[in-house]
């Protein structure tokens, strides 16, 4: 595929001007008012034979007869010959110095250890294995309450409070007749009667023990033959007083609870997965995980211990849960946390299972307790099984070839499509093609490539937009933006309207944190977010049969789980890179059940998005308002589909 110079140079005339006017974009310049061109039209020098166009460099799908500003962004438009340039539908063509100018910058795909990270929400609990309940084991009458309230700090041997009983002053009757019966029996009497007295005395001290006297206590009647009336119940556990369940002057029956009593020195911190994200999620990751409200800019770290059997049906989530030691008692019960878990992948874009739990022994009713051999579990004495038995860790060695990846910067991405721009060998020419490549999950700044591109090969990771646009340039579709078009959503299933209806409001509100994003209202979105999701639990799921109801609760999980991600955002940053994901959550809901009846909406798209990966949103109106830049950017973007 040759081509002369001079046409390739004539394709690349625009560029030069193209960078100077996309900087304007790059470095932030507002698109609230027009843009003045950074070269004034009249010095362009034009051949006055030249078969010239007008376009715009950022929006190079504008093609005008004759000078003048953009129409969707305001911009200055330059001209450009039309001349073409001989390529492959998708080829692009340059020169060395033509690539420097538009900052093209390619990279090898390659085969390397990623991660994927998985941001998680949840609250500090109480260790559930370390409560106790601190009750009478004798029937009586509380005289005296030593702990009076809730969240008393006590430690193991303190008295909790004062019990009177008439039974527990017959047994200790009964201990100390029983041992004076042993002192006054002599040398001539019968081992039978001494024996006999030796037995009611041990057999008063076991029912001492069985309602809750201690050793120590026991030791004070025989040492000082005196009858304590009142005996103090004491703390079996460091601990804090989490309950109280009576008053001073209660009576309690035996067995009934008095206090309960938790140990803070170790906590559990609980999570919640969505359905989603199971497949990222393993017993043995580590998780760190911030109390940002409670405890600003310190940083905690656990390990997940339990992975919950069953999914909540409603909220279609999985509880995890993670041991942390709490020494210091920083950690207090009803923390709100923010978590986060590495996931690495494997060749397949799968998570790989934790190497270290490989060889182990876990048992199988409370999986922290780890062991490198084989044994008993200290806690339920069942004993351990092998962590791969268990599913904790690969049952064969993890394959060493590490998953195919890109950059993140890489893919031009709008809608289900993915685009890169390729290198194609060539001994005279710089040619670079369009490819469309099927993505795996993203793993931090890179995407795993299940299908079109080898290791080795280079893909555009800086410039990918301006090729993109060159293609427009010359009069061949760009592979990021298909034509605009009227879509008609076809829904899966057929649902009763009245539900379709009910949807309506939490497409409103959608379009509330939208437009609040677009406005800079970093509060406003989250309070927007937040009014969504109680709008989402307000929809009766009664029209829909156990199918649709079962479909409907994991989209709408879904849904819910990304709207929590922007309420409880720690900036409008990262809310923003939330409402990508509630996007894409609202559009699976379309396709599954339809629009509500009587809503129009027109799918937006900006190409600059996310480090020019693009993203779309969905809006009322036609008019562009940017929810990814805001005031920076407010006018970046065109309507892609009209969607009803």
């Amino acid at each position: 595929m040759k081509k002369t110079l001079k046409k390739i140079l004539a394709g690349w005339r625009i560029p030069v001007v193209v960078i100077a006017l996309a900087g304007a974009v790059y470095f932030g310049r507002p698109l609230l008012q027009p843009h003045p061109s950074i070269v004034d039209v009249e010095d362009i020098e034009v051949a006055e034979d030249a078969d010239v166009v007008w376009t715009c460099s950022m929006h190079p799908q504008v093609r005008q007869p004759e000078p003048g500003l953009c129409p969707l962004c305001e911009m200055a438009l330059i001209p450009v010959e039309a001349e073409d340039l001989d390529l492959g539908e998708r080829q692009v063509a340059v020169t060395t110095e033509a690539e420097a100018l538009a900052e093209v910058r390619v990279v090898p795909v390659i085969r390397t250890e990623v991660e994927r990270m998985i941001r998680l929400y949840g609250e500090v609990d109480y260790d559930e294995t370390s409560m106790r309940v601190v009750s009478s084991d004798v029937s009586g009458r509380i005289d005296r309450l030593n702990i009076a309230y809730t969240g008393s700090r006590i430690r193991k041997g303190d008295p909790m409070f004062q019990l009177y009983s008439p039974r527990l002053i017959s047994a200790q009757e009964e201990l100390l007749q029983a041992l004076r019966t042993l002192k006054t029996i002599g040398e001539s009497d019968s081992d039978r009667r001494r024996d006999f007295a030796r037995a009611n005395a041990e057999g008063a001290r076991q029912r001492l023990k069985w309602w809750g006297i201690s050793d120590q206590q026991i030791e004070h009647i025989e040492e000082t033959g005196e009858i304590m009336h009142r005996l103090a119940i004491e703390s079996p556990l460091d601990g804090v007083v989490v309950e109280r369940f009576k008053d001073q002057g209660d009576y309690v029956a035996e067995g009934e609870p008095v206090y309960k009593v938790a140990d803070l020195s170790r906590v559990w911190v609980r999570f919640e997965a969505y359905e989603p994200d199971l497949p990222w999620v393993h017993y043995g990751q580590e998780i760190i995980f911030t109390a940002d409200n409670a405890l600003p800019g310190e940083e905690f770290q656990g390990r997940i211990v339990f992975v919950a059997p069953v999914l909540d049906r409603g909220r279609r989530t999985v509880k995890l849960r993670a041991n942390v030691p709490n020494p210091d008692g920083r950690l207090r019960p009803g923390m709100f946390l923010r978590g986060l878990l590495k996931a690495k992948l494997t060749a397949d874009g799968q998570a790989a299972r934790p190497a270290d739990l490989a060889g182990k022994w876990i048992s199988p009713l409370y999986p922290e307790n780890v062991s490198d051999s084989p044994g008993t579990c200290p806690d339920s004495g069942v004993e351990l099984v092998r962590a791969e038995d268990l599913g904790y860790a690969a049952t064969e060695p993890e394959s060493q070839v590490n998953p195919l990846v890109i950059p993140a910067s890489a893919p031009l991405i709008t809608g289900a499509r993915a685009i890169v721009y390729v290198r194609v060998p060539d001994d005279e020419l710089i040619i670079y093609e369009g490819r469309e490549i099927t993505l795996g999950p993203r793993a931090g700044d890179y995407y795993h490539v299940r299908d079109g591109l080898e290791e080795g090969e280079l893909v555009v990771v800086k410039g990918n937009f301006k090729l993109d646009s060159e293609l427009q340039l010359d009069g061949r579709p760009s592979m990021m933006s298909p034509p605009e078009e009227e879509v008609v959503i076809e829904p899966v299933w057929e649902v009763d309207e009245a539900f379709l209806e009910k949807l309506e409001a939490a497409v409103v509100s959608y379009l509330d944190i939208a437009k609040a994003l677009a406005g800079d209202d970093f509060a406003g979105a989250q309070n927007h977010a937040g009014a969504t999701v109680e709008t989402l639990e307000g929809i009766d799921t009664k029209p829909l049969d156990e199918v649709h109801k079962s479909a409907w609760e994991g989209l709408a999980g879904r849904f819910e789980h990304e709207l929590h991600r922007i309420h409880h955002a720690a900036d409008i940053e990262e809310a923003r890179a939330a409402f990508e994901d509630v996007t894409l959550a609202l559009e699976g809901i379309f396709n599954q059940f339809g629009m509500p009846p009587g809503v129009t909406l027109y799918r937006m798209h900006c190409p600059m998005a996310f480090d020019n990966k693009g993203a779309d949103w969905f809006s009322a109106v036609e008019e562009v308002l940017n929810p990814y830049f805001g005031a920076s950017m407010l006018r970046c973007g065109e309507v892609v589909e009209t969607v009803e």
